[in-house]
């Protein structure tokens, strides 16, 4: 490129990009500019020359020339393009290697549209490649989470609140809930992909176009599923790239819960889960270490995506309801990673599901010494004997106390302890028996009895697995479909391609 001062896209300016404009704001731009993004800009535009000549707008014979050109410039690759960034951007750098090509013709390939809704397009057609890949990733989780629940959908283990012994549950309790949650961040993501795929192209700068263009033969051809409109909002607004990285965010946030949650379970002192050491760390002074970066990993993850959340909304905030750098180039430049972050954070989790596996020996006692079971004693004490709720937890609370004082744990607990805490609860004994408190305290029929929807039973935890698992497979079928619908628009594409250039 000349080095005068003339300025490379426009006869308006009068003078050379500055320098320090270019390499701030223009570089990073070309920077990213790829054979990927090159292949996504030569479909718009084949796209739109095929429109255009449909229409009659340009000439049968620069339609074959705008045509050729660009199946060259795929050919050749982003590497035979001029990157300067004095062009601003690849649309321009583009541009300028198609007016070496075919000369004065480049220009009506402009011819209807802006880089407005240029931008607009490839920005949504960048983003549902993402959707795509993020529900593929979110679907690799989900059944690797599935089928670890149940393999331990009769694993007991203490389940917490507040992070203190609760309730017993099984480990394939666990993992189901986890499954639960993944599905439904997956139909946030999922919902997004409809808003997504739309159609930006022919609303030009902002108001539409004088021209006769057919915006709905572009869409079609691109595999968009209908248009965005009004013009100004098609080329405005990037909320469906934020959309996006809103469930992002929250699929990472409840992941970052649950990691949190293992991260517990496989230190020694808690030594419910173990992993292999294949997706562990070390130390590089202790040798004794074995480290699970890999959960760490997504608490890092989610904060990094809560951030580039922020960013760009605080990005967007404050810009003209227009086009400008802030609302959509600059504005969504910390989302692209964010979002590519967050695909391949999924097949990590994948392994992780995989991977787990828990460490029998002695969970069930440990039921025992952390009275998880009591509970299950005062609803036994309602059961059998008469009493309110509310009575029967201010027993078994002083009882459990009294058990704590004595050192025992819920196996220590008798007849006699229960009594003495229900004269001095109540002021009178209860009619019960050995078998009766044994058991009431037994971890494994305190599962098994939890038989309503949702319960911790094994009978439930499977039938929400088959569930979970069923409408999984509903959401393969649509994804399929919508990856067919994007290689049904290509065929066409290519087909009205051919009938030109041929």
């Amino acid at each position: 490129m000349s080095n005068d001062s003339k300025n490379a896209v426009s006869s308006r300016l009068s003078e050379r990009t500055a320098k320090e404009l270019a390499d701030v704001i223009y570089r990073p731009g070309m920077a990213g500019f790829d054979n990927n993004a090159l292949a996504a800009l030569c479909q718009i535009n084949d796209a739109h020359t095929v429109m255009l000549v449909e229409q009659g707008l340009i000439k049968h014979s620069v339609g074959q020339s705008l045509l050729r050109a660009s199946a060259k410039i795929q050919e050749d690759g982003v590497e035979a393009i001029d990157l300067d960034p004095q062009f601003e951007d690849g649309y321009f750098a583009f541009e300028s290697k198609l007016a070496t090509m075919i000369g004065e013709d480049a220009g009506f390939l402009h011819t209807g549209r802006s880089r407005n809704d240029l931008g607009a397009t490839l920005d949504r057609m960048r983003t549902r490649v993402l959707c795509l890949r993020m529900m593929d990733g979110l679907n690799g989780a989900r059944a690797a989470c599935e089928a670890k629940a149940a393999e331990h959908a009769e694993t007991i283990m203490p389940g917490y609140t507040h992070l203190q012994p609760a309730q017993p549950i099984t480990f394939g309790y666990f993992l189901t809930n986890v499954a639960s949650a993944l599905s439904r961040e997956y139909d946030k993501v999922a919902a997004v992909y409809a808003r997504i795929n739309v159609s930006a192209l022919g609303a030009a700068a902002l108001a539409g176009t004088s021209f006769h263009i057919d915006r709905d033969r572009t869409a079609n051809l691109l595999g968009f599923e209908g248009l965005a409109e009004p013009c100004l909002e098609a080329v405005a607004s990037r909320d469906f790239v934020t959309e996006l990285l809103w469930t992002a965010t929250s699929a990472l946030s409840m992941v970052s819960r649950v990691a949190q949650d293992m991260y517990v379970f496989c230190t020694h002192e808690f030594a419910t889960i173990s992993f292999p050491d294949r997706i562990a760390g070390t130390s590089s002074i202790m040798p004794q270490k074995k480290n699970m970066f890999a959960l760490e990993y997504f608490r890092a993850a989610s904060g990094r995506s809560i951030g580039a959340l922020s960013g760009t909304l605080a990005c967007i905030k404050g810009s003209n309801y227009s086009i400008g750098l802030d609302a959509t180039r600059e504005g969504i430049t910390d989302a692209w990673p964010s979002l590519e972050l967050f695909v391949n954070a999924m097949d990590l989790l994948r392994l992780i599901f995989e991977c787990v596996e828990v460490k029998n020996e002695g969970l069930e006692q440990r039921c025992y010494e952390n009275f998880s079971t009591a509970t299950d004693l005062a609803d036994g004490l309602v059961r059998s004997c008469g009493l309110s709720f509310r009575e029967a937890h201010h027993v078994v609370g002083r009882a459990v106390q009294q058990a704590i004082d004595a050192r025992l744990d819920a196996s220590g607990m008798t007849v006699e302890t229960i009594n003495a805490a229900a004269m001095h609860e109540l002021g009178r004994a209860l009619d019960i028996t050995a078998n009766f408190v044994r058991d009431c305290l037994d971890p494994v029929r305190s599962v098994n009895a939890r038989t309503t929807p949702g319960g911790t039973a094994p009978s439930e935890v499977r039938r929400m697995l088959t569930s979970l698992g069923a409408k999984r497979a509903k959401d393969l079928e649509v994804l399929a479909n919508r990856r067919q619908n994007l290689d049904v628009a290509s065929i066409l594409l290519r087909a009205a391609i051919q009938k030109i250039t041929s």
